[in-house]
C-alpha cells in the first residue's frame, strides 16, 4: 500500500478545487453566452459545422433581406410608371377615337389639339423615372435621364445618328401640295382668278425618329440578298453612290464638268471586268447614261483571261448598274448643275434603279410632290423617306433592309435620347465624342438588361429598357395627329373668312364671282381635311392600341417576373429560418440544461471547498 501523505492530499485537493472552480466558470461563461463553445479547441466538430452554418445563413441574408428587396422596390417603381404611361396612352388613344367622329364641330377640333398638344409632352415623362437616383428605363446608363429635360440643353445637343429600318415599316400617306390659307382681299378677290382645286398625293414614306435633320452629310444605305451575297448600296447627300459586293467598293460621283468618275475596289475573291471607267456627258441635256460593272468570281475571271479563253463567257456572279440622271440637270457647257446618280437593286430583268435626293417640306409643295418612279427624297424637314410604289413594291419583293445616317443638331425637351435607340455618335465639348454601339453585326440590339442575384444559383432581370415601351413612334404619331388636326382647323378657318366676305356685301361683279369660286375651293380644301383627319385618326387607333398592348405585355411581364420574386422571397425566408435554427441547435445551449449544469457544478465546488476546509484542520495524529 502506498503511503499517502498530509502534503498529497491538500495538493490534490487543490487540484480537485481548481478543477471544479474551472467547470464553474466553464458553465457560468456558458450561461452568459449561451453557447456551446467559446473557441474552436472547446469541439472542433460544432466549430466546423458553425463556420458553414454561418456562411450559408449570411449568404440567403443578403439575399432575402438585400438583394430581393432592392430588386422588389426597383421593379415597385417601374410598375409604377408603366401604368402612369398607360394612363396617358389611354387618354391619347381615346383623343384618337374621338378625333374619328364623322361630325366634328371646330371647338371639337381645338378641343383634340390642346389635349393632344398636352399629351405629347409628357408622354415620354415617366421614362425619366428613377430609383434611389438611378433612372430604370435606360439600360446600364442610370445615371442619364431618357430624354432631354430642358430646351436649353436639347438645343445644344448634336448627334450622327444611324436608324434601321426594312421593307415592313413602309407605310401609305396622304400629302397636300395645294392647301391655301391666305384670305386677303389681294389674294382672293382679284380679276376672278381662282386657284386649282385642293388635291392629295398618295405616296409610300419611311418616317424617321426624328424631324428637322440636317441636309448635308446623310446617306441612304440599302441592303438586300442576291442569291448567297449580301449587296449594299449606298446614296450620298452630296449625289454621290457606293456601291458594294461583299466586301468590294464601288463608288462613283460627277465632277465639277459633269463627267461620271468611278473608284472600284476588288470583292475579296472576285474581279470586276473594268476599272475606273469615266463617262463624259456627250453634251445632251436630257437622258441618262448608264455604267454597268460585271462582276466575276477569281476562278471565271481567271478562266476569262487566260489564253484561250474559256467559252462559252461565264456568267457574271453579280452585275451592278451605275446611273447618272442629266435630265435637264447639266447645263449646255457640260458644267453640273444637281445632276444625281442612281444605282439598281437587284439583277437582269427584275432589277429596280432607285436614285436619291435630299429635299424640304416647302419645296416639295412647291412641286406638288412630283417625285419620279425611280426617286427616293428625304425630307429633311419632316424627317421622312417618301418614294412611289413601284420602289416599295421592289423593297417588298427584294425584302430590303436598309438604313440612313443623318445629322441630328438640337432637339426638343421631351424627345427621347437617341442612345437609347440607335448607333450614334455624340459630339462632346469638353471631351472626346461618345460612340454609342447599340447593335451587333448582325444587325440585333444589345441587350442592357440588368440583374439581381435573388438565390443561389438565380437570377432576375430587374428593368425595363426604355425601347420595349417608349417608342419613338409615339411621339412622331402625335406630329401627325396635331398636324392634321391643325390642317383641318386652318381649313375651316379659311371656308369662314371667305363666306364672312361673301356675306359682307362689300364685293359684286367679278370680285364676288372670284370669291364664290375661291369659296368653292376652301370648301372642297376643308372636305379634304376633315376626310383625311377621318381616315388617319381611324386608322391611328389600331396605332395606339399597339402602344397600350406594348405597355400591357410590359406591365404583365414585369408583374410575372415580381411573382417569381415573391416566390423566391418566400423560399429564402423558409430557408433564413430553417438554417437560423440549425445554427441554434448547433450552437445554441438550452437554459434549463445551462442552469441545470451550472447548479451541479457550483455544488461540487462548494462541496470541495468544505471538504478542503475538514482537511485543512486534520494532523497526522488523527490518522494514527
Amino acid at each position: 500500500m502506498m503511503r499517502v501523505t498530509n502534503s498529497m492530499i491538500v495538493k490534490r485537493t487543490k487540484t480537485n478545487i481548481n478543477s471544479n472552480r474551472a467547470q464553474v466558470d466553464y458553465t457560468n461563461n456558458q450561461m452568459s453566452t449561451q453557447k456551446k463553445i467559446t473557441k474552436p479547441s472547446d469541439d472542433p466538430i460544432i466549430a466546423i459545422r458553425s463556420l458553414r452554418l454561418r456562411s450559408t445563413l449570411s449568404t440567403i441574408t443578403q439575399y432575402y433581406r438585400n438583394n430581393i428587396s432592392d430588386a422588389e422596390s426597383w421593379m415597385d417603381c417601374t410598375g409604377t410608371a408603366l401604368k402612369n404611361m398607360k394612363d396617358l396612352l389611354d387618354d391619347a388613344y381615346s383623343r384618337v377615337v374621338y378625333g374619328a367622329t364623322d361630325e366634328l364641330q371646330p371647338e371639337d377640333r381645338h378641343t383634340i389639339l390642346k389635349a393632344l398638344q398636352s399629351l405629347q409632352q409628357q408622354v415620354y415623362s415617366e421614362g425619366n423615372a428613377d430609383y434611389a437616383r438611378r433612372t430604370i428605363f435606360t439600360g446600364f446608363k442610370t445615371n442619364e435621364s431618357l430624354t432631354f429635360t430642358s430646351n436649353k440643353e436639347a438645343k445644344e445637343e448634336e448627334y450622327d445618328i444611324t436608324e434601321r429600318f426594312d421593307y415592313q415599316d413602309v407605310t401609305k400617306k396622304n400629302y397636300y401640295p395645294e392647301s391655301f390659307d391666305d384670305t386677303s382681299d389681294a389674294a382672293v378677290a382679284t380679276n376672278g382668278v381662282h386657284p386649282e382645286l385642293f388635291n392629295e398625293v398618295e405616296l409610300n414614306r419611311v418616317r424617321l425618329a426624328y424631324d428637322k435633320i440636317s441636309a448635308d452629310g446623310n446617306s441612304l444605305t440599302f441592303t438586300y440578298k442576291d442569291g448567297d451575297q449580301t449587296v449594299k448600296t449606298v446614296f450620298n447627300s452630296d449625289g454621290s453612290i457606293d456601291v458594294g459586293v461583299k466586301d468590294g467598293k464601288i463608288s462613283a460621283s460627277l465632277d465639277s464638268s459633269g463627267n461620271l468618275q468611278t473608284q472600284v475596289t476588288h470583292p475579296q475573291g472576285y474581279h470586276i471586268d473594268e476599272q475606273n471607267p469615266v463617262i463624259t456627258p456627250t453634251g445632251a441635256t436630257t437622258g441618262t447614261l448608264t455604267y454597268t460593272y460585271n462582276v466575276y468570281t477569281e476562278s471565271d475571271w481567271a478562266g476569262m483571261n487566260q489564253t484561250p479563253p474559256v467559252t462559252p463567257t461565264p456568267t457574271p456572279a453579280q452585275t451592278v448598274s451605275v446611273v447618272v440622271n442629266n435630265a435637264g440637270n447639266i447645263a449646255d457647257d457640260g458644267t453640273q448643275a444637281n445632276a444625281y446618280l442612281s444605282a439598281s437593286i437587284g439583277t437582269g430583268t427584275a432589277a429596280q434603279t432607285i436614285s436619291y435626293r435630299v429635299s424640304n417640306t416647302s419645296d416639295l409643295k412647291n412641286a406638288d410632290y412630283n417625285i419620279g418612279d425611280n426617286e427616293i427624297v428625304f425630307d429633311q424637314e419632316n424627317g421622312e423617306l417618301i418614294f412611289k410604289d413601284t420602289i416599295a413594291d421592289k423593297l417588298d419583293e427584294q425584302r430590303a433592309s436598309f438604313s440612313i445616317d443623318y445629322h441630328k443638331k438640337g432637339f426638343e425637351e421631351g424627345e427621347l435620347r437617341p442612345e437609347y435607340y440607335f448607333d450614334c455618335t455624340r459630339y462632346m465639348k469638353d471631351r472626346d465624342n461618345i460612340v454609342y454601339e447599340n447593335f451587333d453585326e448582325k444587325g440585333n440590339w444589345k441587350s442592357q438588361a440588368i440583374y439581381y442575384n435573388i438565390a443561389g444559383g438565380q437570377q432576375m432581370q430587374i428593368n425595363t429598357e426604355g425601347r420595349e415601351v417608349f417608342n419613338s413612334d409615339i411621339r412622331r404619331d402625335m406630329d401627325d395627329l396635331i398636324d392634321i388636326v391643325n390642317a383641318a382647323i386652318s381649313a375651316q378657318k379659311t371656308v369662314d373668312d371667305i363666306k364672312t366676305k361673301i356675306e359682307s356685301g362689300n364685293y359684286e361683279g367679278e370680285e364676288l364671282e372670284s370669291l364664290n369660286k375661291w369659296y368653292d375651293a376652301a370648301k372642297k380644301q376643308l372636305d379634304y381635311a376633315n376626310q383625311n383627319m377621318h381616315d388617319t385618326y381611324s386608322s391611328y387607333i389600331t396605332r395606339f392600341q399597339g402602344y397600350l398592348d406594348t405597355v400591357d405585355l410590359e406591365i404583365t411581364d414585369l408583374g410575372g417576373r415580381g411573382e417569381r420574386v415573391d416566390m423566391t422571397k418566400s423560399r429564402m425566408s423558409v430557408q433564413e429560418s430553417t438554417f437560423k435554427e440549425l445554427k441554434s441547435i448547433n450552437e445554441d445551449m438550452d437554459l434549463s440544461d445551462l442552469v441545470i449544469n451550472y447548479t451541479a457544478a457550483s455544488v461540487a465546488y462548494q462541496a470541495a471547498l468544505q471538504a478542503a476546509a475538514k482537511i485543512g484542520k486534520m494532523t497526522l495524529l488523527d490518522f494514527l
